[in-house]
């Protein structure tokens, strides 16, 4: 006998983290005569309706006015300026020593 731990003064039968037994009742329903199914039907195309093309009174009057013909000629671009600085190298640099390659 234990007490219980959700409801207090009472005393539970069952063990934390057991789950009670599966109960299944018989019930009176019984599958009767044969079950209908969906036709098998093959694929096809849907039906479209035809294309109904409206007549309008819209009608152009004079010649219409095009782009003139162009070539092409590259955009006119500034002179590059290149200005003088007062950054030189000084003492020697360090390379990276010379290394014959060899596989793996």
């Amino acid at each position: 006998r234990q007490a219980c731990h959700y409801v207090p003064n009472m005393v539970c039968n069952d063990v934390p983290g057991e789950r009670a037994n599966i109960v299944r009742r018989d019930d009176n329903l019984q599958p009767e005569g044969e079950f209908q199914k969906r036709p098998d039907q093959t694929w096809a195309p849907g039906e479209r309706a035809n294309i109904v093309r409206r007549d309008d009174n819209l009608q152009p009057e004079g010649e219409f006015q095009k782009r003139p013909d162009q070539t092409w000629a590259p955009g006119e671009r500034a002179n590059i300026v290149k200005r003088d600085d007062n950054l030189h190298p000084e003492g020697e640099f360090q390379k990276r020593p010379d290394q014959t390659w060899a596989p793996g």
